[in-house]
């Protein structure tokens, strides 16, 4: 069963609120976090996420940046980028953009769905 939860991989450098995300995700999802950009594209690269949500502003590489690097390596993973900001440069690299401070719910639902979406294009991939 294990095999079937989507695999998240959480970039917050803010430790109660990467603390806290991780534990309320983990209800649905297998979670993976990194407390900054730099750990975050070495996590990516290790674990190979199915979704990847990300603060934007982070010591290292902003989220957009490791968003754009993400993509570049495999563009079937879905990068959600949450932000205070209102209009954030970069942001085209990703799938979806969220405001702080954070609906937990539609943040889950998200996931859910983007995560969906990844595992549809793998599987697509897989059969050709």
């Amino acid at each position: 069963m294990g095999a079937e939860r989507i695999k998240v991989l959480l970039v917050e450098d803010d430790g109660d609120s990467r603390e806290l995300l991780a534990e309320l995700l983990e209800f649905e999802f297998d979670v993976v976090t990194a407390s900054d950009g730099l750990a975050g594209l070495k996590a990516f690269e290790s674990e190979l996420p199915d979704v990847v949500v990300t603060d934007e502003s982070l010591p290292g590489l902003h989220g957009t940046e490791l968003a754009r690097r993400v993509k570049a390596r495999a563009p079937r993973t879905r990068v959600i980028l949450v932000s205070g900001y209102t209009q954030v440069d970069g942001a085209e690299h990703c799938d979806l953009v969220l405001r702080k401070p954070i609906d937990v719910e539609r943040l889950s639902s998200s996931v859910s769905r983007l995560g969906e979406e990844a595992r549809q294009w793998q599987g697509d991939d897989a059969r050709q």
